[in-house]
Formats: structure tokens, C-alpha cells, sequence
């Protein structure tokens, strides 16, 4: 009988491997036809055979492979050059353009105080954001594989991640897309090899001081003989955590607004409804929190608890501050306190000049001193504004919050009274005494409770020259 001829063995591995990544690509939306994709490849076995077959699925109007993208990163000497070398070959015989940057990853480490691996990392995602407009390309293509996912959730697990951490890497970030992560490194060995294809060793990676290496070289090994499909069975793992975690994020963002409000540039938790949530949903609130006032930054179990659990008044968790009481977190970013009057003498408190201004910098309140004034010029005094002796006063306040063991001598009172008593006396929640500002002479004497109290020694007498009026805003 006549008919097309069969096929081999490696042809039929071969369409079996790209069929395999075309559905996967497919089922995660990681490009659509006419998408111009950018391959990265550092020349080892896994960007090669990326770059083969994204060649592979172009040829059949899958994509259009844009070019390759190499970063030299200064750190193996001659065998880099010969690295950067083989990629500008391999595009070549791919017909497609190559972009090779560099970096001195070594000198990035050392100036920034990361690890090589971390410099390198940063090094490469700048470098492929500014090659990617070059090409035209709205995709960069990632050779991470099912290996690397495998390990990178072992690495995390034994760090302490939650759901999210261990779900590990997601088929498409933002512009990156990772096509080979259902397929382990010894299958694209294997299917290299069947197609004779040649590929870089990097020597770095055999280096037992590198965590990822001594998993890969020692833990992997000895998982694989008490489960055969151990590399297989963890990376599915973090399939099914990525679908959970996803699940509880959508969770906590309807549950976020019945425990968090926001104002300009703070957002004020409220500790006793998120008490009532599930653990899970309520650290992912607390997170969404954080990361909303920091996008850039990594916020853990740790930082979480602390804000839910924690003991002390300020929390300082990098760029976020927080302020704690029982049942309220206000939380900040540090760059929004940058334009508040510098604090002076302890954390938590802020200069206020006569005449001047101090503001809080979560926003909280504001506090204006205005005079000296002739006493017959100053206004009535009210709830949120106190009319204080000059003199008395002094030009050097300083404003802060209530902490424990502070002491008042109310207006009208011979001796002196324990603020918090004060703050009982006056039906003040608790969770709200912390953010009542308190006005301070330069001898740390209570002046003012704003709001609330006036210390006798700064009253206004007939003997009086000249008055400070101090108003709370909020």
C-alpha cells in the first residue's frame, strides 16, 4: 500500500513534546496566535530547547519567535564569552535576531549586598524590559521546567511559606511566561540529545554552596527513590496550592471591605473583625494591606502576625509602619511620613515650632500652635482648641501619643493624674487613646490632651501677657 511514510521514534517524542507545550500554553493563555514571543536563553539545556520549540510552534502559527535574548553577566570569564557566543550561533540557525546585554553581577552583588544568584536575577529581569520593546515582542518565554518548580517549593516549604509562597511559579507573570513547566529537565535532555543538539554547561551550578544546588544534587536524588514520581508529584502540589491560594485572595478582597477602610495614603484595620475570620483569610487581608501600600514589597507569616498579634504600639516592617492598639492597626507607608515635622528625642514623636505646624504622618491628626497672641486677641476655647500661657509654654513642644505611665495635672486640680485614668474618665475606647495627640513643653510636661485636657501650669491668668493657641485637626 502507498501512503505517507511512518514516522520515527524521535518524531513522534518530538511532536508528542510540542504538542505537549502548545496545550499547556494553550490552557494558560500564555500567548495567542500573531503574539510576538521573545525566548530568554542563557545557552544551558532548558532555554535550548525552549528556543527549539518555540522555533518548533512558529512553524506552525502558534506564535511568532521574535528572537532570542542573552544576559552576560561577567561572572565565568572566558566560558561567559563562549556562552554569549553560542546563543548569537543558535539564532543564526533558528533565523532570528539575538540581543546579547551586560551586567557585572559580581560588582551588583557587592554594591547592593545580595547574594550573586539574587543580583543575577534582578540583573537579567532590567535586562530583558528593556530588550523586550526592541523586538516588537509583547511575550518573554522563560525556560523554567518542572524540575525548577519542584525545587523551588521544597526550597520554600522548608522556610516556612504559606499556600501562596509554596504555589511557587505561575505559568504567566505579568509579561513572562513560562511554557515548560509541565515538562521535567531530563525529558528536554533527552529530546536535545535525540536531535542532536549540543548545549552549555555552567560550572556554577555544581557549586554545593548554593542551596538550590545541593537540593538539586542531594535531597532530589533520595526523594526520587522513595517515590519515583516525586519531581512530578510536588510540582502538582503547587498546581493545586496556586488554585487555593488564588481562591482565598478573591476570598479576602470581599472580605476586606467589612474590616478595612482606607484614607488617602493609610489603611485602618479593624483587629476585632478580622479576629472573627478564618486565620487564612484574615493574614491575606492584613497582606493585601501591606502590599497595597508597598507593591514592591514581600510581605510573610511574620509581618502578618505581627500586626495581628502583636504586643507593641509601632511596628516597623520596612517601608510600612504600623500603628497597634487593641482593637485598630493603622498602617502607613514610610514614605508618606517623609514630609512630617522630624521627630525629636523618641520614636512616635513630632516637633511642633511656635507658631507651626506637626502632622501626623499616617494622617492621623494635625496640630497647630499659633502666637504669641495678646491675650485679648485669643479666641474662646472649644473642645479641639486650647488657649495656653505664652510664657509658661515655651516655643519647643514636642507632640506624641499616649504611652503608659504618663502623668497630667488637669485644669483645676492641685495634683496630678494618671493620663489613662483621664482617658477612663472620659469614656475614651481604649483602642482610640493611642491616636489622641499630646502636646508637650520643652520640660516633657503635659500642656495639652488634645482634645480632652489642659494642664494647670499652662493656664491663662490675669497676669498673662501673651497666649499660644493650640488647635487639633483631623
Amino acid at each position: 500500500m502507498g501512503g505517507l511514510p511512518r514516522p520515527d521514534a524521535y518524531t513522534i517524542r518530538a511532536m508528542r513534546l510540542a504538542a505537549r507545550v502548545h496545550a499547556f500554553s494553550t490552557r494558560y493563555g500564555l500567548w495567542q496566535p500573531g503574539d510576538r514571543v521573545v525566548a530568554a536563553v542563557s545557552g544551558g539545556a532548558d532555554s535550548v530547547a525552549l528556543a527549539w520549540l518555540l522555533h518548533d510552534l512558529a512553524g506552525r502559527g502558534a506564535l511568532v519567535l521574535a528572537g532570542l535574548a542573552h544576559l552576560h553577566h561577567h561572572v565565568r570569564g572566558t566560558d561567559a564569552d563562549d556562552d554569549a557566543a553560542f546563543v548569537q550561533a543558535l539564532a543564526a540557525r533558528l533565523g532570528v535576531a539575538c540581543e546579547v546585554g551586560h551586567a557585572d553581577v559580581p560588582a551588583l552583588a557587592r554594591e547592593s549586598g545580595r547574594s550573586l544568584e539574587v543580583a543575577g536575577r534582578d540583573a537579567r529581569l532590567a535586562f530583558f524590559a528593556e530588550v523586550l520593546p526592541r523586538f516588537g515582542a509583547t511575550r518573554l518565554a522563560i525556560a523554567h521546567t518542572r524540575t525548577d518548580q519542584a525545587e523551588t517549593v521544597l526550597l520554600r516549604l522548608v522556610r516556612g511559606a504559606g499556600s501562596r509562597g509554596l504555589a511557587a511559579m505561575a505559568p504567566v507573570s505579568g509579561v513572562r511566561v513560562r511554557p515548560l513547566l509541565d515538562v521535567g529537565r531530563e525529558e528536554l535532555r533527552q529530546w536535545l540529545t535525540a536531535r542532536g543538539e549540543r548545549w552549555r554547561e555552567d560550572s556554577t551550578n555544581l557549586e554545593p554552596s548554593t542551596p538550590r544546588n545541593r537540593l538539586r544534587h542531594e535531597v532530589m536524588p533520595v526523594l526520587s527513590t522513595l517515590h519515583a514520581g516525586a519531581e512530578r508529584a510536588v510540582a502538582r502540589a503547587a498546581r493545586s496550592l496556586a488554585e487555593d491560594a488564588a481562591c482565598l485572595d478573591e476570598l479576602a478582597a470581599d472580605t476586606a471591605a467589612r474590616a478595612q477602610t482606607r484614607d488617602g495614603g493609610r489603611v485602618r484595620l479593624d483587629l476585632r473583625a478580622l479576629a472573627r475570620l478564618p486565620p487564612a483569610l484574615a493574614r491575606r487581608v492584613v497582606r493585601g494591606a501591606l502590599e497595597t501600600l508597598d507593591p514592591a514589597g514581600a510581605y510573610g507569616w511574620e509581618d502578618t502576625e505581627a500586626v495581628l498579634h502583636g504586643t507593641g504600639r509601632r511596628l516597623d516592617l520596612g517601608r510600612v509602619l504600623v500603628e497597634r492598639n487593641r482593637h485598630t492597626a493603622v498602617l502607613f507607608n514610610r514614605g508618606d511620613a517623609a514630609g512630617a515635622t522630624p521627630a525629636v528625642g523618641q520614636e512616635g514623636a513630632w516637633a511642633l515650632p511656635v507658631p507651626g505646624v506637626a502632622s501626623h504622618p499616617a494622617r492621623q491628626w494635625e496640630v497647630e500652635a499659633a502666637g504669641p497672641l495678646a491675650v485679648e486677641a485669643a479666641p474662646q476655647p472649644d473642645a479641639f482648641r486650647a488657649v495656653l500661657d505664652a510664657e509658661a509654654l515655651g516655643r519647643h513642644l514636642t507632640v506624641r501619643g499616649w504611652q503608659p505611665g504618663d502623668r497630667v495635672q488637669p485644669l483645676g486640680m492641685r495634683g496630678r493624674k494618671k493620663l489613662q485614668d483621664v482617658f477612663v474618665d472620659r469614656k475614651v475606647p481604649f483602642d482610640e487613646r493611642g491616636f489622641v495627640p499630646v502636646v508637650l513643653d520643652g520640660r516633657g510636661r503635659i500642656a495639652w490632651v488634645a482634645g480632652h485636657v489642659v494642664g494647670e501650669p499652662f493656664r491663662v491668668t490675669p497676669r498673662s501677657v501673651a497666649v499660644v493657641v493650640l488647635t487639633l485637626r483631623r
